[in-house]
This record gives structure tokens, C-alpha cells and sequence, in this order.
């Protein structure tokens, strides 16, 4: 068996916005960890700089689908999606028939 091999998918620079962006590939059914270099994860107070830089990484066989997941969130696209969403099990819920 051999070992996966990780890629690095995006690099933020708040451990907040890596451990959300990794919560939502895994929604998905992408595995995602990430990695971060420097004093920061040793628990220093480290918000700006290199020190500072999270690497969120995916599978090197799943990339592809985890960058057309990326685009969609960076354009605004779930957010689109998401409200649609809400819009339309708001109108079955208020339609008249459904009561």
C-alpha cells in the first residue's frame, strides 16, 4: 500500500480560515489537512508574516475537483447557490397549497 501523496491546494494566512476552507473540502468528500510552518504552532502569538502561513493540502488524485470547489467559493458561487437554496424551501414552505 503505498502513502498518499498531499499537494498544496492553497496557502492563507489565518489558522481560522484554513481549519473552515478544510471543514468545507471535507463536506465534499476531499480529504484535506493542512500544515503550518513557524512559531505559530508552537503557540506564539503569530498573526502576520511567513510565520504566520497555512498550507491547506488535498490528495494529488483529488486536486482537480478541490481547485473547482476553490473557484466556486472564491467567485461566490455556493454563496449563490446556498441562497437559492434557502429561497426556494422558503417558498414551498409559505405556498399557500402547502398548508
Amino acid at each position: 500500500m503505498s502513502e498518499r501523496e498531499w499537494v498544496t491546494l492553497l496557502e492563507v494566512n489565518d489558522r481560522l480560515e484554513a481549519a473552515i476552507i478544510k471543514e468545507a473540502l471535507e463536506a465534499q468528500s476531499i480529504p484535506a489537512v493542512f500544515f503550518q510552518e513557524g512559531a505559530a504552532q508552537f503557540g506564539y502569538p503569530v498573526g502576520v508574516g511567513p510565520l504566520s502561513m497555512v498550507e491547506i493540502c488535498v490528495p494529488s488524485d483529488r486536486l482537480t475537483e478541490a481547485q473547482a470547489w476553490l473557484d466556486a467559493y472564491e467567485n461566490g458561487e455556493l454563496e449563490n447557490q446556498e441562497s437559492e437554496n434557502v429561497e426556494v424551501n422558503d417558498a414551498k414552505h409559505s405556498h399557500p397549497d402547502n398548508e
